[in-house]
């Protein structure tokens, strides 16, 4: 028994040391990429997790990334508590919320940040839980415009975890394959109410 109990801890403790390594699928809460995540806002919070997203107008991509066309509305206890309309060409969605309307960007850069992000699906926060719980965003290199990984907040449940993919790639003396891996944000993220 006393040997078993020594193996689990000995699994346990490779388990950890191998999930909190620096690996280039991973996320390590000391690099730039991982900052980045981190340190994203979303878009829009909404009073509860218990929220209904509705398509009401078709949500279409013409040509890029970004939705050109279509209409979310987020509804609590059924009634709309915001809209999304991605009727505009220049890359950005009107966010109505308690009847206002804001403009937001699609398409994030800040010069300091190695990064340029593109807000596929909006990043979505409740009330009444830690994390963002829904949105998508594309990060790229700023300065070569390659492709480097997609987050995924999830579809709307309230839980720590997200998930990260990314393509297939190759440095002077690395090579990995595509991929995605689900990680916690509870390292990264502060708890906000």
């Amino acid at each position: 028994m006393k040997k078993q109990v020594i193996y689990l801890v000995l699994f346990i403790g490779i388990g950890v040391f191998t999930l909190n390594s620096c690996k280039k699928d991973g996320l390590n809460p000391k690099d730039t990429f991982s900052k980045d995540v981190a340190s994203e806002e979303p878009v829009l919070v909404l009073s509860s997790s218990d929220y209904e997203r509705v398509i009401t107008e078709p949500l279409v991509k013409s040509g890029g990334e970004y939705y050109s066309k279509g209409i979310i509305e987020y509804k609590v206890s059924n009634q709309t508590e915001a809209t999304f309309n991605f009727g505009d060409s220049d890359k950005k969605v009107l966010v109505t919320k308690n009847g206002v309307g804001k403009k937001y960007d699609l398409k994030k850069g800040d010069k300091k940040s190695k990064y340029k992000k593109v807000i596929v699906s909006p990043l979505i926060k409740t009330n009444n839980c830690d994390y963002i719980v829904e949105g998508i965003i594309k990060y790229y290199d700023s300065k070569s415009g390659e492709y480097i990984a997609t987050i995924d907040f999830g579809n709307g449940t309230c839980d720590e975890f997200a998930t990260k993919s990314w393509p297939a790639g190759k440095t002077k003396d690395k090579t990995w394959s595509a991929g995605s891996k689900s990680f916690n944000l509870k390292d990264w993220f502060a708890k906000k109410k």
